[in-house]
This record gives C-alpha cells, sequence and structure tokens, in this order.
C-alpha cells in the first residue's frame, strides 16, 4: 500500500499533538495539585470529590454554629456569674439592715447602695452578644429585656423563646436562655404584689405608683389572691374596690400628692396629678421577678418607720427579702448548671467535628490531588516521546527520492 507524503505528515503531526496535549494536562495537574480537573477526567471520582465537598461545607457550618453557641454561652455564663456576686452582696446588706441599733439615716446610707446595686443589676440583665443582640430577651433580640416604666420600676419586654443551634446533622443545643424563666419567674417567700397603672390613664404628665411593700401579712393574705384597684372619682379624690367584684372598699379618699396609700395590708404611693378616671392596681401575686424584690427593699429602707409596727413590718420585709434573694440565687446557680452541661456538649461535638473534617480532607486529598513524583515521572517520560516525536518528524520529512538515485 502506497502511504503519500501528506499522510506521513497527518500521522506524525498528530502523534505531536497528541503528546502535546497529554503533557499540557499533566502539566496543569502539576501547577493546581489536582488529579481530577473536570468531571471528564474521571466520572466516579468526580461525583465523590463534590459530595466531599458538600459534607466539609455543611461540617464547617456546624463548626460555625458551635463557636457562635460557645460565644453565646459563655457570654450568658459570665454576666450570671456577675449577677450571682450582686446577689451576695444584696443579701449581705439585708441581713445587716436587720441589726437595731441602725438609725434611719444608717438604713439610707444601705439604701444608697441597693439602689446603686440595682442599676448594676439592671446592666447586668440587659447584656448584649457581640452582634448587639439582648442575650436575655428570649426571641426579642432586638428589644431591651429589662425597662423601667414611668415610675422608675422595672418590668420585663422580652419573651419567653429560647433559641436552638443545630451542631450537627441531628444534634440541636439550646444556645439562649430568656429572663423570664431566670429571673421573674421565681416564688415568693410570703404573698406579694406589684404596682401598675392603667395604659389608659390621661394625666399628663402621667401620674405613676410606686412598688410598695405589705406592712400587714396577715391583712394582705385575708385579701390575697384578690386585685386592688385605685381609681380616681377626680383629681383629689379616690375609691378602692376589688378587681373581680367590682364592690367598693373605700369611696371618696383625699388624695394627697406624694402621700402614703395604706390599703388591705398594702402600703404604697400614688405620685403626680391623676386625671379624674385614671386608675392603677395592686396586683397580687405568687411570684416576684429579682429586680422587683430589690426595688421593694429599697422600698422599705426608704420609708422605714421607727414605730413598733413599723419595726414588724419592715423585719417581715426583710426575711421575705433575704429568702427572695436566696431564690434568685438557687435560680442563677440552676441556670449556670445548664449553661456548663451544654459547653460542655459544643466542646465534645466541636472534637467530633474537627475529626471528622480532617478524616474528609484525607479521603478527598487521596481522591482529587496527585502524586507529586509520579506526574513528575510521567512529565519527564512525555517529554522524551514528544522529543523522540519531533526526531522521527525531522528524519522522516528530510527523505527524499534523490537521496535514493545517488
Amino acid at each position: 500500500m502506497r502511504i503519500s507524503t501528506v499522510q506521513i505528515y497527518d500521522r506524525a503531526m498528530s502523534s505531536i499533538q497528541d503528546v502535546t496535549a497529554q503533557q499540557q494536562k499533566t502539566q496543569q495537574q502539576l501547577a493546581s495539585g489536582k488529579r481530577v480537573l473536570t468531571p471528564a477526567d474521571d466520572p466516579v471520582a468526580s461525583t465523590r470529590i463534590l459530595e466531599l465537598k458538600q459534607e466539609l461545607s455543611v461540617n464547617q457550618q456546624f463548626q460555625r454554629n458551635v463557636e457562635l453557641a460557645e460565644g453565646r454561652l459563655s457570654l450568658q455564663d459570665d454576666r450570671l456569674g456577675g449577677i450571682n456576686e450582686v446577689i451576695e452582696r444584696l443579701r449581705t446588706l439585708a441581713v445587716s439592715a436587720g441589726n437595731g441599733a441602725l438609725t434611719k439615716d444608717d438604713l439610707g446610707s444601705i439604701a444608697a447602695e441597693v439602689e446603686s446595686r440595682l442599676d448594676q443589676l439592671a446592666g447586668l440583665l440587659n447584656a448584649r452578644d457581640a452582634s448587639g443582640e439582648y442575650v436575655f430577651s428570649g426571641f426579642q433580640g432586638g428589644t431591651q429585656p429589662f425597662q423601667q416604666d414611668d415610675s422608675g420600676s422595672y418590668r420585663y419586654h422580652g419573651d419567653e423563646g429560647v433559641r436552638y443551634v443545630q451542631i450537627d446533622a441531628s444534634v440541636t443545643i439550646q444556645s439562649t436562655i430568656n429572663g423570664q424563666a431566670i429571673f421573674e419567674d421565681m416564688p415568693t417567700y410570703t404573698n406579694s404584689f406589684f404596682t401598675r397603672a392603667s395604659e389608659g390613664n390621661q394625666a399628663e404628665p402621667p401620674a405613676t405608683i410606686t412598688v410598695g411593700q405589705v406592712v400587714d401579712q396577715a391583712d394582705y393574705d385575708a385579701f390575697y389572691p384578690e386585685d386592688l384597684v385605685i381609681e380616681f372619682t377626680s383629681p383629689n379624690t379616690f375609691d378602692l374596690r376589688e378587681k373581680s367584684t367590682g364592690v367598693t372598699l373605700q369611696s371618696n379618699v383625699a388624695y394627697a400628692p406624694n402621700g402614703t396609700i395604706n390599703a388591705q395590708g398594702t402600703q404604697f404611693e400614688i405620685r403626680g396629678a391623676p386625671a379624674t378616671g385614671d386608675t392603677f392596681t395592686v396586683e397580687s401575686t405568687e411570684k416576684q421577678g429579682l429586680l422587683t424584690t430589690v426595688e421593694k427593699f429599697v422600698y422599705g429602707l426608704r420609708n422605714f418607720a421607727p414605730t413598733t409596727d413599723g419595726r414588724e413590718a419592715f423585719e417581715s420585709l426583710l426575711e421575705g427579702t433575704i429568702a427572695n434573694f436566696d431564690f434568685a440565687a438557687t435560680s442563677v446557680l440552676e441556670a449556670r448548671g445548664q449553661l456548663g452541661a451544654r459547653l460542655n456538649t459544643l466542646d465534645t461535638g466541636l472534637e467530633q467535628l474537627k475529626d471528622a473534617e480532617i478524616l474528609t480532607q484525607e479521603v478527598l486529598g487521596n481522591l482529587e490531588s496527585i502524586d507529586y513524583a509520579e506526574t513528575v515521572s510521567l512529565l519527564s517520560l512525555q517529554q522524551f516521546s514528544l522529543d523522540a516525536a519531533y526526531s522521527s518528524f525531522n528524519r522522516i520529512t528530510s527523505l527524499s527520492l534523490f537521496d535514493r538515485i545517488r
């Protein structure tokens, strides 16, 4: 069979081009360190590589979730530690206030420190994380959980929600605690109450009601769990009635601005100039928040009456205050225990995630990465083949019939 010059050229050039293409691919593999450059190089390995990369991406997201949860839980634990220290100091002050030799001025000095501790406590309860969200407000991360109303009393404005973070394919962990559960839903040593001004009151500026205290526990226990309504029938007079029945207990009581009101074993003040129709409530409760306990402690210190009844009421207040601080300390201690358990779980989870990441990277490397020694040897062989192809091509193209005639 005759082979034309064109065929000789075509075959030689095709061989050179094939070797050149193989060499270029090998050079790309060396430059990238990857064995599989396109799915066509190894379809099965390419599919598995994609799966492993997705696994790594998910794993890294879980690790970020763990770090986020650790940061939030550690911050909460730190703040709870600070809160516990303040509670201990407040309890010490309550015990010292029971010294019968203290004068009203002495109690005033204690009240000043308690007020300072109240501000410190509120700051800790309104802690924010690195992203600026309040850590004790439940789902309402953008809402300050403990805010003062017009009377200066703190109210909880968060909710009872808790957030969870996924740290593995089938594992989630609670990353927040809400202020309602820890600082509000605590039992009281004795039946207690909180005060509130109705939202529909018309006075400008609004009249306010103080936090108050129980001054006769027996009288209040007899009234409990009824709520008391104070309704102003004129700017200078008010009625007292039961909330549930509407029964009037006292009518046309003269109002002395900022004066003390005693009713059903309770004592409080309404401050300002209420408008006709304005109402205030004294609402019974079997639970009392930590900040409210501190506020009532301050109120009792500031309104101490050096009489027999006054001393009895004050001693009762201190007894309940100390017990309520103990309840608060227990609540904080339990919360810190839960946080510690979650932090331990996160530490274990993070170790497992990192171990899984290392294993996945090893498998991925075996599938995707080149063997440098083997690839360099292959490149040398391809260069040798290319040199041989060029040499052969040059020899063939230099042949001529005239060389044979000579």
